[in-house]
């Protein structure tokens, strides 16, 4: 018995529109799996020419990373416990990717175009273009020149607050913290701390 006629008398004995909605049922799972995916997956931390700027290690990354986390956490708290009625502040930020650098590089380019006629009067014309691309390095220590630093996006931001069990305080905590990181509100978590 050839596969599509086991196919054929599946679909007779269960009925077109039990097989439709069985297969549409599939699709559907398969397209939130699709897009759920990167979630479950790692990704790299750090970015190979990146690692080549911060050194050769990549804990210089790590650090970085901490230190700029450090930084932004603690600058956030500082303004955060200032608004009246929100006391003492704990906060937490994570990020989509790591930092992107767009090291400087020497382009050439060359075009050449070959134009022949052939004995018949027929005109063929080739356009021959070369592009070669150096990356720009240091002397020194073969680090490379960075022409700008692209900073990573925001994934979220969790406060923990001992006023933010009242919902206006809650409110203005969460405004703040998007008009600092300019992120929508479902990015920005706002818990009451214990005490």
């Amino acid at each position: 018995m050839k596969l599509s006629e086991k196919i054929k008398d599946y679909i007779n004995s269960k009925g077109y529109k039990k097989v439709i909605y069985n297969f549409l049922v599939l699709i559907i799972i398969c397209i939130i799996a699709l897009i759920t995916w990167d979630t479950f997956t790692e990704k790299p931390l750090i970015n190979s020419l990146e690692s080549q700027v911060k050194g050769d290690t990549s804990n210089g990354e790590e650090n970085w990373r901490e230190a700029y986390t450090d930084d932004l956490e603690t600058q956030l708290e500082n303004i955060l416990c200032q608004i009246k009625g929100v006391g003492a502040v704990d906060v937490m930020i994570t990020y989509e990717s790591s930092t992107e650098v767009v090291p400087a590089s020497n382009t050439t380019k060359s075009s050449q175009v070959t134009e022949e006629r052939d004995s018949q009067g027929g005109t063929r014309t080739t356009t021959q273009e070369d592009l070669s691309e150096n990356i720009v390095t240091t002397n020194s220590n073969n680090d490379l020149v960075v022409i700008k630093e692209i900073r990573p996006q925001i994934r979220g931001v969790v406060v923990v607050a001992e006023g933010a069990g009242n919902i206006i305080i809650k409110t203005e905590l969460i405004e703040a913290v998007r008009t600092v990181f300019q992120v929508p509100a479902y990015r920005v978590m706002v818990y009451e701390k214990n005490n």
